[in-house]
């Protein structure tokens, strides 16, 4: 897929205040650690996240993805009434219907021309949002729309850690399946796009390339929805890391030679890479994977841990921020799901 005309014109993101750290996890782990011998700050060890953050019990994910619309709003000055669509993009939503996206819509006060819907596709609905938008934008359909999405990972933490205390003779492989679980951190993420004859930024969006490897559906599932506020009491989430990260990576490396003929780059031609955010393991066999400099991909995940849908968005933020992206700089956006499917995206900056 190639685009002429779309162009990523303003972003924002929510962080909690709360903090849990790995070694918080750890303590309250301690009961099943000694029983399995596994060594003092091995969560860390293992995955390379230092803490991550939650929000305040009670915290609506519309209330944090409008948080984050607010602020992109702000950020270039522009006024509600210029967006013509809202999507929302996160696994975690306030309920089963309405859409998440209505009451965004509300609380910003948009346009009843403007329309909205939520699209979910786990750990990539950002992404697949931008997809939807950009080629809304490049129809001539709308100028503007907006993408939001919140991460709520209080609710799997808790019911992943009592399901490991409260399992009689739980083996290290069968808990292997769900300490992944405990990676996941919170935040909320926005982004406006706009066609090129209405940008000030011209952060040009040139295309990019989607690739699935759907028979791998069963390496990560989620019992049962678990973006409902009152979950059922078996909510859990089970992921065969080891295997789910080896089949990512070959998708990713398919993927790879697939997206630089598509937007005619070559390796030398890319500056910064900003990717989905799982953490240390998973971020060194990408890099293998892809035969590119470590230098040249920004992470979070440390500090952040891994946000579902809003890491990737999340972690461009931050990096843009932090970074000194050019005028002309060739930016990445690498982003991946379980199912399991990837997407890349292309921008000139």
């Amino acid at each position: 897929m190639r685009y002429s005309h779309v162009c990523l014109e303003s972003w924002g993101y929510v962080l909690p205040k709360r903090i849990l750290t790995s070694f918080e996890i750890e303590q309250r782990l301690k009961p099943l650690t000694e029983k399995l011998g596994l060594p003092s700050g091995f969560f860390e060890i293992f995955t390379g996240i230092k803490e991550r953050r939650l929000w305040e019990d009670g915290t609506l994910p519309s209330q944090m993805s409008t948080q984050a619309a607010l602020q992109a709003l702000q950020k270039e000055k522009m006024n509600a009434s210029d967006i013509k669509c809202l999507l929302h993009t996160s696994v975690s939503r306030d309920y089963l219907e309405p859409a998440t996206a209505a009451t965004v819509h509300d609380n910003l006060k948009l346009n009843p021309s403007c329309m909205y819907f939520d699209i979910s596709n786990a750990c990539l609905g950002f992404l697949n949002g931008i997809f939807v938008l950009s080629n809304m934008i490049e129809l001539g359909q709308i100028k503007r729309g907006m993408l939001v999405g919140t991460e709520s990972s209080q609710k799997i933490i808790d019911m992943t850690l009592k399901k490991l205390l409260e399992s009689e003779n739980l083996s290290l492989q069968e808990a292997a399946l769900y300490l992944p679980s405990l990676t996941l951190g919170s935040g909320a993420s926005s982004l406006i796009l706009a066609h090129d004859s209405v940008s000030k930024t011209k952060h040009k969006l040139l295309g990019g390339i989607s690739r699935t490897a759907s028979q791998f559906n069963h390496l990560c599932r989620a019992f049962p929805d678990m973006g409902l506020l009152n979950p059922l009491p078996n909510l859990s989430m089970k992921t065969q890391a080891n295997e789910l990260m080896q089949e990512a990576a070959k998708l990713a490396k398919t993927t790879w030679s697939e997206f630089k003929k598509e937007i005619q780059w070559q390796d030398k031609d890319i500056h910064h890479i900003f990717s989905h955010q799982v953490g240390r393991t998973p971020r060194e066999e990408m890099i293998k994977a892809l035969g590119v400099s470590a230098d040249k991909d920004y992470f979070t995940f440390d500090h952040l841990g891994n946000m579902g849908s809003c890491a990737l968005p999340i972690t461009f933020a931050i990096g843009i921020e932090k970074r000194q992206v050019k005028k002309d700089d060739h930016v990445m956006l690498m982003g991946f799901g379980s199912g399991i499917n990837c997407l890349f995206l292309g921008v000139t900056w």
